[in-house]
């Protein structure tokens, strides 16, 4: 019989889960940077590493507002579509290995268009927990919207980069003229 691992997170009182295989970490010390004209769930980037990762409320997606008082608030990154994406919930809150024989489809009576990426059920410590498809949260649209943010802000970043760097040498130029003239 096989396993199942999930990350289990918490919005509000309800406990979700999201199959283990597409997480990449998570991270409780963030700083989010807002970002204008962003899509709809989208509250920012962060930077992870080095690298911009926009941060999708998963609060909002559920139709509750994005603030989060929680002080375990955490963001779990997770490649969606081909680009990493910070997903903000309440806290995560364990990593569980289910039987596969606990995980059912979610019932027809619950999924319509709306509620399409709540993928599946699974029963964890005699709790129903809804399971999050990573891959049906963001429209395509929405997708090819992040990608151009993501590719926007890198420009930028580099732009303003370059031009730190050409300031530099230009002081260092003049301030060799300087010395050359004592």
């Amino acid at each position: 019989m096989g396993y199942v691992k999930y990350l289990v997170f918490r919005i509000d009182d309800r406990k979700y889960a999201i199959n283990l295989i597409h997480v990449n970490g998570t991270e409780q010390q963030y700083s989010v940077s807002p970002i204008p004209d962003a899509p709809f769930g989208i509250t920012g980037m962060i930077n992870l590493r080095g690298e911009l990762v926009p941060v999708y409320s998963l609060r909002m997606r559920f139709g509750k507002s994005p603030e989060i008082t929680s002080p375990e608030k955490s963001v779990m990154i997770a490649k969606t579509s081909g680009i990493m994406i910070a997903y903000e919930v309440d806290n995560v809150e364990s990593i569980e290995e289910v039987e596969e024989s606990c995980v059912k489809e979610m019932p027809a009576m619950a999924s319509n268009e709306e509620t399409a990426f709540m993928d599946k059920v699974v029963q964890i410590k005699n709790q129903i927990v809804v399971v999050i498809d990573v891959n049906k949260i963001l429209s395509d649209e929405v997708i090819e919207s992040l990608e151009r943010l993501i590719k926007q802000h890198a420009d930028s970043e580099k732009k303003a980069l370059e031009e730190e760097r050409a300031a530099e040498i230009a002081a260092k130029e003049e301030l060799a003229k300087k010395e050359g003239k004592e």
